[in-house]
């Protein structure tokens, strides 16, 4: 597992310092029921071109789909059952609950979205994640294009690097983060309704990630399969094996296998029985 070198984290809160903080963002997309729920006041019915503050919630309900527009053109997609906000005056998104499509442009100065139990750095990427609580609660996060940096909470040091194609699947309760697995990017933009709900300026880079995946698969790096991801794209919040096992695209096994060892020769048949005859000995034919 890597560790952040302190050159990187150092680089990483240069660029968010002298970014634009993300104050409000602006409704673009409302799909069902979605609510506004400002700080102290009862939830409303939110509206496109409608402008949220920061420390404002942003919650849909089942079936339900929403898009906001930061000034710096970051983008959030929030899936159905969500529960989403951000903190003024800086550039920390918070996911209480629900599924986020998360573009945040090359040069807007990163931002980082947390989501108990992790928290992802991101510089310019473009990222999918789930965050299912309950107990036992599971966070999912897939990388479309660029590269995360995925912490833990509470665990100094404990991080790991999410690049493209790439999904890391953390439960609630880790004290380690496991290494992340190859995903089909192809397959999820067939499939999932958060890329489905418009054109994304990441897209050509989004494509190049589907592009080298092809290759790999054509030059027999990867194989072929991968997830089949509804709107919410966990299928289980318990985070069983067998559902991270279906959303894998499986590396070949180019690790060389041990060379067996010869059998032990057969023992030599054991001598014909001698046949009396005549007072003589005859050896027995086959």
């Amino acid at each position: 597992m890597t560790k952040p070198s302190a050159l990187a984290l150092a680089a990483l809160c240069a660029a968010t310092a002298h970014a634009a903080t993300l104050d409000q963002a602006t409704i673009t997309r409302v799909i069902n029921s979605v609510e506004v729920i400002p700080a102290d006041r009862s939830p409303e019915p939110a509206s496109i071109g409608e402008v949220v503050r920061g420390g404002t919630d942003v919650r849909t309900g089942g079936g339900s789909r929403a898009q906001l527009t930061f000034p710096d053109q970051t983008l959030a997609r929030l899936g159905a059952n969500t529960l989403f906000s951000f903190e003024r005056g800086t550039r920390r998104l918070d996911l209480e609950n629900g599924s986020i499509l998360l573009q945040v442009p090359k040069d807007a100065g990163g931002a980082t979205i947390r989501s108990a139990p992790v928290t992802a750095a991101i510089t310019g990427t473009t990222v999918m994640m789930e965050h299912s609580p309950g107990n036992p609660g599971s966070v999912k996060l897939i990388v479309l294009e660029g590269t995360v940096r995925l912490s833990l909470t509470g665990r100094l040091g404990e991080s790991v690097l999410v690049g493209p194609g790439q999904m890391l699947a953390v439960a609630a309760n880790a004290r380690s983060l496991p290494d992340p697995v190859t995903v089909d990017v192809k397959r999820i933009l067939k499939t999932s309704k958060l890329l489905k709900a418009g054109d994304l300026e990441s897209m050509g880079l989004i494509m190049e990630t589907v592009d080298d995946q092809q290759r790999m698969i054509a030059e027999g790096e990867l194989n072929e399969g991968g997830p089949l991801l509804p709107d919410s794209f966990a299928q289980n919040p318990a985070l069983q094996a067998a559902n991270v096992a279906n959303s894998i695209i499986n590396r070949r096994d180019t690790v060389p296998q041990p060379t067996p060892k010869p059998a032990a020769p057969a023992p030599p048949p054991p001598p014909p029985a001698p046949v009396k005859q005549g007072g003589g000995t005859l050896t027995e034919q086959p």
